[in-house]
This record gives C-alpha cells, sequence and structure tokens, in this order.
C-alpha cells in the first residue's frame, strides 16, 4: 500500500505531483542555457532546418541548405526528427527557448508516467512503481546525457525504453494480444535514436533466449513478435526507407570512418573511471559516465530482502536478471571487453560503449525501487524512505546543474569552450559522403565557387536563393560542373528549365552536364522513396490506431497456465 494515502486510487496522482516538483526544480536549476552541451551545435541546426522547412511551407523537407556554409547537410534520413515536429511548430510562434524548455520538459515527465506504468503493470505494486521511476527519471546519467552531453536522441530515447520492456512482458508473459506496445514503443526508439535502438534489440534478444520457454510453450507469442517486428519497420518508414536509401547510394563517413574521432576500442573507459561514475553525483564542480550513487546504493538491498511468496519470488528473479545484465554491460565499457574482435567489433560504430549504461540505469532502477519497496514493511518505513528519495535526488539534480554550469555553460559564453565549427569536426561529419575531403578547410577555402572540368565554361551571376542554387553558364564546348552543394540522392537540376542529370564528383559534391548556354537551377527535390515512407508511417499510424480500438472492445485475455 502506498504510504501517504489510503485509498489506491491516489497512488498516481502522489507520484504525480512529485515527479513535477522534480520537474520545475530540475527547469530552475538548469535554466535556459542549452549552449553548453558538447552536441548542442549538432541537434541545434537539426531542429532550426526543421523549422526553416515548415516556415518555407516544404514538408516533410530534408535538406538543410543552409548547413556547413550553405553547401547543404542531409541528416534526417540519418537521423530522425520525428518527436521534434510538434515542438519546431511551437518554436515558430514562441521562439526556440521556450519550444526547448518544453521539450525538455514533455520528454523527463513522459519519461517518469512511462517508467511507472511499466512497473505498475509488470510488478503490481504502486510503491516501487514509485521509487523505480523516479530513480530512473532522474539518474545521473540521463541528466550527463540531457545537459552536459547535449545527446539529444539518446536522452529522449530513455523515455520510450520503458514502452518496450511493457511490450516485451505482453510478449513473454502478458496478453500477446497487446503486441502494438513493443511495435509502438520500438517506434518511438527509432524516431529517437538509432544507436539506442539497435543496442535495445540486442537486449531484448537476450531476454528472449532467457526466457524462451514461454515462446516454446506457446508459440503464437513468437508469431505475434514477428508481427511486431514487422509492423515496426512498416510504421518507421518515414525514417527507415529514406536512410536505407542514402545509404545504399553512397558511402558516408560513419561507415568509412576516415575522419570520425571515436570508435568503441578507443572510448573504452578505465577501471578508476568506472568505480568514480558508480559512486559521482554528490560532488560539485565534476562530471563523470557512470550511473551515480544513487543508483548504486539501493542494489546493496538485496542481501536483505526476501521473497514473501511465490509470485514475489518470480519477481525478484526477473529483477535480479535484469541486474546481472546492468553488471555485464558496465563490463562491456572497460579494457576487458574485445570491442577489436569479433562480435564486438561489428558495433564499432556505436563509437562510445557505455551508450550501454542506458540500459544499465534501467535494470538498476527497476531493482533499486522493488528491493527498497521489499524492505520497507510499514506506513512510517515506507514514508521515511520516499522522502529520503526526494531529498537526495533533489541534491543531485542542483548539484549536477551546478556542474553544467561551471564547466560547460559559462566556458562556452565565454569564447573559450567548443564553437560551432569545432562542434562540426568532433559529432556532425558522419552524415558527409565519404568521398569529400575534410569539410574544414576544404568548404571554407573553396567558397561558392563553380568548377568547370574544361575551364572554359564562364559561370556568371551567381545566387543562393534558399534552398535555389542558381547561375549563368557561357558553354564553348559540352562540360562537367562541380557545384558548391555536397552530394545526396534527390539533388534535381535544369538548364534553360529543361531537366539536366546529376551525380557526385570525386570530391562528393554535386556535379551536372552542361551543354549549351543559360541559366541553370539546383535544389533540392527530394526522392519518390522519402515520400513513400511518410505517407506510409502516416497510414501505419491510422491502421495501428483503427486496429487498438477494434482489439480494446474485445473480451479480455486469460493467460494460459
Amino acid at each position: 500500500m502506498f504510504p501517504l494515502v489510503p485509498d489506491k486510487k491516489y497512488h498516481f496522482w502522489i507520484f504525480l505531483l512529485i515527479l513535477l516538483y522534480l520537474l520545475f526544480l530540475m527547469t530552475i536549476v538548469y535554466g535556459r542555457s542549452f549552449v553548453g552541451g558538447d552536441d548542442y551545435f549538432f541537434h541545434n541546426a537539426r531542429f532550426e532546418a526543421l523549422m526553416q522547412g515548415l516556415q518555407d511551407g516544404i514538408f516533410p523537407s530534408y535538406i538543410d541548405y543552409k548547413g556547413l556554409y550553405n553547401y547543404g547537410y542531409l541528416v534526417k534520413p540519418f537521423y530522425s526528427d520525428f518527436i521534434l515536429i510538434p515542438f519546431a511548430v511551437l518554436a515558430i510562434f514562441t521562439g526556440k527557448s521556450f519550444a526547448y524548455l518544453s521539450l525538455f520538459f514533455s520528454m523527463t515527465f513522459l519519461c517518469g508516467i512511462f517508467m511507472y506504468i511499466f512497473i505498475r503493470k509488470v510488478y503490481k505494486d504502486g510503491y516501487a512503481a514509485v521509487l523505480g521511476s523516479l530513480l530512473y527519471t532522474f539518474c545521473l546519467y540521463r541528466l550527463y546525457d540531457l545537459y552536459h552531453r547535449a545527446a539529444w536522441g539518446e536522452a529522449f530515447s530513455f523515455t520510450f525504453l520503458p514502452v518496450v520492456f511493457l511490450g516485451l512482458y505482453y510478449i513473454i508473459k502478458g496478453d500477446y494480444r497487446k503486441w502494438y506496445v513493443i511495435a509502438i514503443g520500438f517506434s518511438l526508439m527509432i524516431f529517437t535514436h538509432v544507436l539506442s535502438s539497435l543496442l535495445l534489440f540486442i537486449t531484448v534478444c537476450i531476454i528472449l533466449v532467457i526466457y524462451n520457454r514461454s515462446l516454446l510453450k506457446e508459440p503464437k507469442r513468437l508469431y505475434y513478435l514477428v508481427l511486431a517486428g514487422a509492423v515496426t519497420i512498416i510504421m518507421t518508414g518515414y525514417y527507415l526507407f529514406p536512410f536505407f536509401e542514402q545509404v545504399l547510394s553512397n558511402t558516408f563517413y560513419f561507415g568509412k570512418f576516415t575522419y570520425l574521432p571515436y570508435t568503441t576500442a578507443q572510448s573504452l573507459l578505465d577501471f578508476p573511471a568506472i568505480l568514480y561514475g558508480m559512486i559521482a553525483g554528490f560532488t560539485t564542480g565534476s562530471q563523470s559516465v557512470g550511473v551515480g550513487l544513487l543508483l548504486l546504493l539501493p542494489l546493496c538491498f538485496r542481501f536483505f530482502v526476501r521473497s514473501k511468496d511465490k509470485e514475489s519470488a518470480k519477481y525478484l528473479r526477473s529483477i535480479d536478471t535484469g541486474v546481472i545484465i546492468g553488471i555485464f554491460y558496465i563490463l562491456l565499457t572497460s579494457g576487458l571487453a574485445p570491442w577489436t574482435k569479433f562480435p564486438l567489433s561489428y558495433l564499432s560504430f556505436i563509437q562510445f560503449p557505455w551508450r550501454l549504461y542506458e540500459f544499465v540505469c534501467f535494470f538498476f532502477a527497476l531493482a533499486g525501487g522493488y528491493y527498497l519497496c521489499l524492505l520497507c514493511k510499514g506506513r512510517g518505513s515506507k514514508i521515511a524512505v520516499l522522502s529520503a528519495l526526494i531529498i537526495l535526488l533533489s541534491v543531485v539534480v542542483v548539484i549536477d546543474a551546478s556542474s553544467y554550469k561551471e564547466m560547460k555553460v559559462r566556458p562556452r559564453l565565454s569564447g573559450t569552450g567548443l564553437n560551432e565549427t569545432t562542434h562540426y569536426a568532433m559529432a556532425g561529419m558522419e552524415y558527409y559522403p565519404a568521398a569529400m575531403p575534410f569539410p574544414d578547410p576544404f568548404i571554407r577555402d573553396r567558397g561558392d565557387s563553380v568548377i568547370s572540368q574544361t575551364r572554359k565554361t564562364a559561370i556568371t551571376a551567381f545566387v543562393r536563393n534558399r534552398n535555389i542554387t542558381a547561375f549563368n553558364v557561357n558553354v564553348e564546348m559540352k562540360d562537367s560542373l562541380e557545384l558548391p552543394l555536397i552530394y545526396y540522392k534527390g539533388y534535381a537540376a535544369a538548364l534553360n528549365g529543361k531537366d539536366i542529370p546529376v551525380a557526385g564528383s570525386r570530391n562528393g559534391l554535386v556535379q551536372i552536364p552542361v551543354d549549351q548556354t543559360g541559366r541553370v537551377e539546383v535544389f533540392y527535390k527530394g526522392t519518390l522513396i522519402q515520400m513513400l515512407g511518410f505517407y506510409t508511417t502516416i497510414l501505419a499510424i491510422f491502421a495501428l490506431c483503427i486496429y487498438i480500438f477494434i482489439q480494446r472492445r474485445k473480451k479480455p485475455f486469460k493467460n494460459l497456465k
């Protein structure tokens, strides 16, 4: 029973008040300065490109035509902006600052709500749901992702992780007719951060192997799992279809690793760093990659908890399994893990093995909340533990916000921190064509020049008008022109109003043939696959909503014994 009120119908509302208190505290102490994070410029450019497309009346818009000295940067097919759309609309009417506050607030709020629902439905305990959700939502690594790294994709993916695990529970043990929950969860994960989605897929596979008996006992569960996977692919067509189209049409930096500064083998943590990350959270002026002391301490109570009945023993085993997976993932971030050898070498593109901490936080928060719940027998002990947790979480949030301002915001605002150009070299280069030389200084030195292969074609009246690049050509003989635009599939060009082919140059830029004097116009038109992907997602969402509405009207599910 929840400690503060006797009636269970108030459990959620008490939790909601606590969640909102911590949310407002987080909003106040971190403030409106979002520029401090390492990846801020990259995600800000994505957001502004989405806003610009909406203001230009082009949707879905793909190219950031202002990106990299107006050479144009195509990010959307590689890094989906799906969940940013409503906030970009909001930003047009209210400004970016308010939209970013709303984005952070909404994702954190939903993170807490989804985690609460997951624990409440799977482990049938409101008190454990409160503790586990608060530990997860305000864990140190999530705050580190959200503010210090400004790794918005990974930070926001925390929100949808509980949805996937709730759906996985329905597939393995619960009402498998709710297979659509895992499909929705995975779709939102893919729309948010594809690398986290891949690591989540691997984690789900590990859990399916552990609980394979349930699938073998009822093969229908496996059928619904496959169905969920197929629906996920269709529902994420907005992202997946354009992604594979671009990947199959060209080679990019993230595939060649020519200029990426990090690979997994280079980003492993030594044991002192891992240990410090485990005890971090209560020291000012420092930041660390780790789960933090507040997630680690509740795990120590495992030695004192005992299952009260057969049901709690089953829950305890599943939670212990998650803790073991979490510990294994921590070891994978250390030098003990052979990331240069098969099969881990195939995951080297994730860059940072400590991305696995997202799942460590999930398993540890769930375990911490449940262990504390089993230990707290009476009303007084439950009130004391919950009160202590609220105070400790408040302290962690305030201290981390102070460190963020001191170590990230102030240096950035004073000009001594990372600037926008440096940022592109660090985190925004994965999606350039592999044939393209290092963007800085290549593009900066090249400027807005159109280079003739024969050197006999005269170029005049060059102009960029939003997403259209135009100029006059005076041709003496057939020629090929390299334009100041990064080549991606989807570019279109016209000479005197007639379409001409577009290809990639040896420098990874747009190249066109010209055989007559006249006016050339080039713009990113997009592809048929991109439009099909967009409409596929819209239709799939509507179809799934209709299916869920019909399904919920059917008789209640009765699990086989």
